[in-house]
């Protein structure tokens, strides 16, 4: 568990770099895997935190061929994917996963909502 906290997005960026680590170390290119994979799971732990404003569960699974990390929060809002102009600072994230990752998705429970990605290690 997470706090609904700035620092958790680095918290998270280091359990993933420590998952990858174990998992990914054949994999050719593991530096930009490491790096995008961090890159996507702050981007969900952030979005949690600003719109969600609700402590975070962060799951991350891995072996040698895929990572699926998923942000789980208590909002049943859903994110948004949005359209910023060149200008604006916020609003790219779902933009990122769509590109980065090879598929992504999100559960609704009772309890609120889980957003999940994976990524498939090329070998």
């Amino acid at each position: 568990m997470l706090p609904c906290d700035a620092a958790s997005v680095a918290a998270a960026r280091r359990l993933v770099r420590g998952e990858l680590t174990t998992h990914a170390h054949a994999i050719p290119d593991r530096a930009k895997l490491v790096e995008a994979a961090s890159l996507l799971v702050s981007e969900l732990v952030t979005n949690a935190i600003v719109h969600a404003r609700t402590d975070i569960e962060l799951r991350l699974l891995a072996d040698d061929r895929m990572l699926r990390a998923e942000v789980t929060d208590r909002s049943p809002t859903l994110p948004t994917r949005r359209r910023p102009t060149a200008l604006t600072g916020t609003g790219r994230g779902l933009q990122l996963i769509d590109d980065l990752a090879s598929r992504w998705g999100v559960l609704l429970s009772d309890a609120g909502k889980t957003v999940w990605f994976e990524m498939t290690f090329a070998i």
